[in-house]
């Protein structure tokens, strides 16, 4: 079994100071959708429709490299986003709550065959330069694909860490993950991009699953709009 304080450690976990949020929505929140007597569904469910044309110039022209692609890019840009919204890396394990100053990325990769999905992890994501990241991601993700086994237990790379995935195949309307009700991490799924000839815009789905006791549909909008603003820098 996997030691919890050894990750704990590894990605930087503080315990949260609950104290200071009494008397207030957030302490309210925290407590009440954590609460299962109370709230049968804790998570909620948004799908967006994001505007990547500026994004994709950019990228274009101040990012590309020998071992990018447009995809880690986003990712990349995604959890330098989530770093800057602690609220996005608060979670709660084993009735206490951590904020997660270091987590890691949790990919899904879908390899096909028996395996199914492998499961891409990169340590410190939010601390690595753009070129440093988009090769690690690189030669991860050719590692799996090339040798594609069922995964090993990463419990808590994935209950501390930033899940991203993405299904580049469909242009969803809607998406909803599912998840077991202790899960209090956010969950990201791309979907299939798509480019408008008329309107020449270059537009993807965004699904994002959140816990309803560290975000709301505010803080999603706050992240989301700093998320396109970093996306053009």
């Amino acid at each position: 079994m996997e030691d919890l304080n050894h990750y704990l450690e590894k990605y930087e976990a503080n315990p949260l100071d609950t104290e200071q949020y009494k008397n207030s929505y957030v302490g309210w929140a925290l407590e009440h959708f954590t609460d299962e007597t109370k709230i049968l569904n804790p998570y909620l469910d948004l799908t967006l429709r994001l505007d990547l044309t500026d994004a994709q110039s950019n990228y274009q022209d101040n990012f590309k490299n020998e071992y990018s692609t447009f995809t880690s890019f986003l990712i990349w840009k995604l959890l330098k986003s989530v770093q800057a919204h602690p609220p996005f890396r608060w979670r709660y394990v084993r009735q206490k709550w951590y904020q997660i100053n270091n987590p890691p990325l949790f990919y899904p990769l879908a390899v096909g065959g028996a395996s199914r999905f492998g499961e891409l992890v990169i340590d410190n994501a939010t601390k690595l330069g753009w070129m440093e990241f988009s090769q690690l991601y690189k030669n991860q993700k050719d590692s799996i694909l090339a040798n594609p086994i069922l995964p090993s237990s990463r419990t808590y790379a994935y209950q501390l860490g930033q899940f991203v995935g993405n299904l580049p195949s469909l242009d969803f309307l809607n998406f909803a993950m599912h998840t077991h009700r202790g899960s209090t991490q956010s969950f990201f799924y791309f979907g299939k991009r798509t480019y408008d000839n008329n309107q020449q815009r270059l537009t993807v789905p965004l699904a994002i699953k959140f816990h309803h006791s560290n975000l709301d549909p505010l803080l999603v909008e706050l992240l989301v709009r700093d998320y396109t603003t970093q996306l053009s820098r």
